[in-house]
């Protein structure tokens, strides 16, 4: 027979040798802490003078139905938060895309304004009619090259977008297929414990342990999976937006380069006089 004082080292000890090398990721916390810590610990309060083979074996089927269910129930919760995290990183996301659309459709707004007072400001200065439809095809270049810039600029952010959105789907689609994988794993095995622990005089310390080592290849395998999965990068979603950007606004500087030489020629042309016949 065994003290429970020596128990108690001995149970201490055997969680060491078992859990030395198991990793500290949030689904590990949960399988460790909700169905093997427990079965020690559950050990631990028997009555002495049962052996401790018996008081562990015991503890492991009795038990197990209820500490899967408290697992699960843990997973779901910490699930629950991560998809939480995520809407709210999409909602940040959604709502700074929203201010960068408001601003940069209130500096157009801005910008239309004082064009046009910049065209009344021509016209006014216009006496000739080769300077009148200098200002009237300077302004008809003017407005069709600023409406190609701004198309080329909103098509180059919504391509932008779309990229970023599709990483992130993408990425969201493969950890849900690793946290399924896991979920599946795990519940094949609980289910295998279930129907061991069904059958009479099953050796309860050999399920255990083989449930303890299909459960570190399911940790392992999660965390192989979650490594695989790339980080979200959209550093090259970037450069090809500011290309396309940089590209847009070179052709406006070139197209209003033009327009500028000939307005400016259309008002160096000398004008006209008449000579006063009285």
């Amino acid at each position: 027979m065994l003290t429970v004082k020596r128990l108690v080292i001995l149970v201490n000890l055997t969680m060491k040798m078992n859990f030395k090398k198991i990793g500290l990721t949030a689904f590990n916390t949960l399988i460790m802490a909700g169905l093997v810590a427990p079965i020690f610990i559950f050990a631990q309060t028997q009555i002495k003078d049962i052996p401790i083979r018996n008081q562990i074996q015991k503890g492991f089927c009795a038990r197990f139905s209820e500490l899967s269910l408290k697992v699960d129930q843990r997973i779901a919760d910490r699930v629950a938060k991560l998809e939480t995290k995520k809407n709210e990183r999409m909602n940040n996301l959604e709502n700074r895309r929203d201010k960068r659309d408001n601003r940069r459709i209130e500096n157009r707004n801005k910008w239309n304004a004082n064009r046009q007072e910049q065209y009344a400001r021509l016209e006014a200065r216009a006496i000739t009619d080769a300077q009148k439809q200098a200002v009237a095809a300077f302004k008809l270049t003017t407005d069709n090259a600023i409406t190609a810039r701004q198309t080329a600029v909103n098509a180059a952010i919504t391509v932008f977008r779309q990229a970023v959105d599709n990483a992130i789907s993408n990425r969201k689609s493969a950890v849900g297929t690793a946290i399924n994988t896991f979920k599946s794993s795990e519940t094949s095995a609980a289910e295998k414990v279930k129907t061991a622990c069904a059958t009479e005089g099953v050796d309860q310390k050999a399920v255990r342990e083989t449930f303890q080592q299909e459960m570190k290849a399911t940790r392992d395998k999660f965390q192989n999976d979650r490594q695989a999965i790339e980080k979200l990068n959209i550093s090259t979603f970037q450069e090809s937006k500011k290309a396309a950007i940089d590209k847009a606004i070179q052709d406006f500087k070139t197209t209003m380069e033009k327009a500028r030489a000939d307005f400016k020629a259309a008002f160096k042309a000398p004008v006209a006089t008449t000579t006063p016949t009285e």
